[in-house]
């Protein structure tokens, strides 16, 4: 089963272009999906960033990024493995682990999207503008396809993350969403497509299946986020800089 999990990632990452938006139930499941991950989530990302600060004051902008990271793996991971728990359950557990796969690819992509808004905040990029938003989180949580994607309008292959944020017209940002969220689209469907058929395995396998698979997709978003922002800053907006460490004193040379 990882090994098709693998396989489906290769073949959508190496097309020239997205094609068609794809249709179905869980296309357009997954289409409202986003949209309200991209409303609700802004609002909770100063909340989830001053948690992490008040329990480790002296945390640098890179450590939080890391526990929004680690955080992130353990939300998908659990989530993927609650399907994979159900289908244990003797004669129900398959139907109703595939009843819930919808559900499930839900809250791992609020969990992404939460965690590519709360990076930006880190680096101090706005995100209130709806179009920037909807770039910004997309070109992260789909990957190499949205990194290609983002090459062709900024020219760049990494820290991209401040031109969309800054820089790019407005203009520019319709047809770029247009081409990320049919990415998107082809790509969530057929990644959770595979992962609600590990999910259902019985015996425990399920369990494993979508606990693994989703921690898979959860690196992936790490790594492209680190690909869109370049290094975390060295220290938060607005903190004075660190002062240069005082020379010692030299001993005297005898004549």
């Amino acid at each position: 089963m990882g090994k098709n999990i693998v396989v489906a990632e290769k073949q959508v990452s190496t097309e020239v272009s997205p094609g068609p938006t794809p249709g179905g139930w869980q296309a357009r499941i997954l289409e409202r999906g986003i949209e309200r991950a991209l409303r609700t989530q802004q609002p909770l990302i100063a909340s989830r960033i001053a948690a992490i600060r008040r329990k480790r004051p002296d945390a640098s902008p890179a450590e939080v990024i890391q526990s929004l990271g680690r955080s992130l793996k353990i939300a998908v991971s659990v989530t993927g493995g609650v399907g994979g728990a159900i289908a244990v359950v003797p004669a129900i557990g398959t139907v109703a682990s595939l009843a819930t796969a919808s559900a499930e690819a839900i809250a791992a992509l609020n969990a992404s999207v939460l965690y590519a808004l709360a990076v930006a905040e880190v680096h101090a990029l706005p995100t209130e503008t709806p179009e920037r938003r909807r770039a910004l989180v997309l070109s992260v949580i789909t990957g190499e396809s949205g990194q290609a994607a983002l090459r062709k309008f900024t020219g760049k292959s990494g820290d991209w993350a401040a031109d969309i944020t800054n820089v790019l017209p407005l203009a520019k940002l319709g047809p770029l969403n247009i081409t990320l969220t049919r990415w998107f689209l082809k790509r969530y469907v057929i990644r959770q497509s595979v992962l609600a058929l590990g999910r259902a395995l019985p015996l425990g396998i399920g369990l494993v299946v979508g606990a693994v698979g989703n921690l898979v997709i959860a690196r992936a978003v790490i790594r492209a986020a680190e690909r869109a922002f370049g290094p975390p800053p060295a220290q938060w907006p607005g903190s004075a800089p660190a002062a240069p460490a005082a020379l010692e004193p030299q001993p005297a040379v005898e004549s």
